[in-house]
C-alpha cells in the first residue's frame, strides 16, 4: 500500500513541526521519525486503527500520535492522510 498526503496535511505538518523546532530542534526530528514509523504499521495494516467517529464510515479511520490526531481513508491500494491536529483544538 503507498502513502498520500493531501496538501493540507502536509502543510499542517510542516507547522507542527516548525512549531515544535522552535522549542527543540532535536524533538521534531523525532516526532517526524516516530510518526513516520507508526504510518509504515499502518500502511501494512490499514484497519488496526479506531475508526473516525465524527464519520461513519468504515474506511475513514484515527491515529493518535502524542497527542495529535492523523485522519486518514482507506482506499484501494493507498493510504489518504487527509489531516493532522492537536486533538484538543478541534
Amino acid at each position: 500500500m503507498r502513502l498520500v498526503k493531501t496538501r493540507p496535511c502536509v502543510v499542517r505538518l510542516q507547522a507542527i513541526l516548525c512549531y515544535i523546532a522552535l522549542d527543540n530542534p532535536p524533538a521534531a526530528l523525532s516526532f517526524e521519525r516516530e510518526l513516520q514509523a507508526k504510518l509504515e504499521l499502518v500502511k501494512n495494516q490499514p484497519f488496526m486503527c479506531r475508526p473516525f467517529h465524527y464519520l461513519k464510515h468504515e474506511a475513514y479511520r484515527d491515529l493518535i500520535h502524542q497527542g495529535y490526531r492523523i485522519i486518514y481513508k482507506v482506499e484501494q491500494g493507498a493510504l489518504l492522510l487527509l489531516d493532522i491536529f492537536k486533538w484538543q483544538q478541534r
